[in-house]
Order: C-alpha cells, then sequence, then structure tokens
C-alpha cells in the first residue's frame, strides 16, 4: 500500500482555485460544503499529490467514494478538463503580457512624440528626467492634454538665449495641464 504524503497548503488552495472552489463530483461549492482535495487516483492504488491527479471534492463526495477508482473516461474527462483550463490561463496570461507590452510601446511613442515636439520648438536636447516627467504628465492627464500643454509651455516660457528656462517651461506644464481642465470645468 503507498504511503499518504500530506498536500500542502498552497496546492490544495491551487486545486480549489482550478475547480473554482466547486465538489467536480456534485457540483457544490464552498461555503455551502466543507471541501477537500481527492485524489483521482486513490494513495492507495499508487496516486501521487500531483495536481493533475488532485480535484476538488466535497467532504460528503469525498468520504463516500473511499478508494474508488474513477473510470478511464471520468479520469480523462477530469484530466481534459484541467488541461483545458489551464490552457485557457496560459492564453489569457499571454494576452495580458502582450496588452502591457503594447501599453508601455505606445506610451513610449508619445513620449517620443512629446519630447520630439519640445526639441523641435526649443533647439535643446530633453534628459531622462525630462522623459520621466513627461510620462507622468501622461499617466495623469492624457497624452493630447500634454502634448498640447509642451507647445503652450515652451511658445511661451522659453528664452532660446537663456537655457534656464528650459527648465521653467518643462515645469509649466503639469500646471498648464491641470489650469485648461480646470477652466474648462472637468476638475
Amino acid at each position: 500500500m503507498a504511503e499518504r504524503k500530506a498536500i500542502s497548503k498552497k496546492l490544495r488552495f491551487e486545486v480549489f482555485k482550478r475547480d473554482s472552489f466547486r465538489c467536480q463530483y456534485c457540483g457544490r461549492s464552498a461555503p455551502d460544503v466543507i471541501l477537500e482535495v481527492d485524489h483521482i487516483v486513490p494513495v492507495a492504488k499508487g496516486g501521487k499529490n500531483d495536481v493533475m491527479n488532485l480535484i476538488t471534492s466535497c467532504r460528503d463526495c469525498n468520504r463516500g467514494k473511499g478508494k474508488k477508482m474513477l473510470t478511464e473516461n471520468e479520469v480523462m474527462a477530469k484530466q481534459k478538463a484541467q488541461l483545458d483550463e489551464l490552457n485557457e490561463r496560459r492564453e489569457q496570461m499571454e494576452m495580458m503580457i502582450q496588452w502591457r507590452t503594447d501599453l508601455r510601446s505606445m506610451e513610449r511613442q508619445q513620449v517620443d512624440a512629446v519630447i520630439n515636439q519640445i526639441s523641435e520648438i526649443s533647439g535643446f536636447q530633453c534628459f531622462d528626467e525630462d522623459r520621466v516627467a513627461i510620462l507622468k504628465y501622461i499617466k495623469r492627464f492624457s497624452f493630447q492634454e500634454v502634448y498640447d500643454a509642451a507647445e503652450i509651455s515652451f511658445l511661451r516660457y522659453l528664452d532660446k538665449e537663456d537655457p534656464a528656462t528650459f527648465e521653467i517651461a518643462m515645469n509649466k506644464i503639469g500646471g498648464i495641464c491641470y489650469n485648461r481642465r480646470k477652466n474648462n470645468g472637468l476638475l
């Protein structure tokens, strides 16, 4: 007879999550019933604590089943359902990663557009801290608001003869965005 090993809390939680905290035999779910983790292939018949051999069961179903094995068709159906769900989660995770990558790319493009506009107006190069500031403004306001405010700020506050005014113009962008929203009744 195989020796039973304890199932870790982490593994138990992963099985419950995968099975949506629902008994896979009768469909009842927590908190209406106490859930347990059941071995598809019983430990007494060589079943292991592998996630593909574990299933969520309510206490009544698990105790009623005992050492009986599910039929081969039931085992295959449960494992196929588990694989399908794992694949769906993997696909969703990949989509989320792609979305975040695309979002960062779009943010870089927006920052580049504002930085290029500033460089064209001022004739000066922007530094990394300027890029960080522009990104913060875009996240707080919108790209269009920041783009318009940068143009207003650099045309109004920059004196090309005085490089110190570059920083002044840069620092006015957020205030211009804020005031334009306030004046348009958006704040």
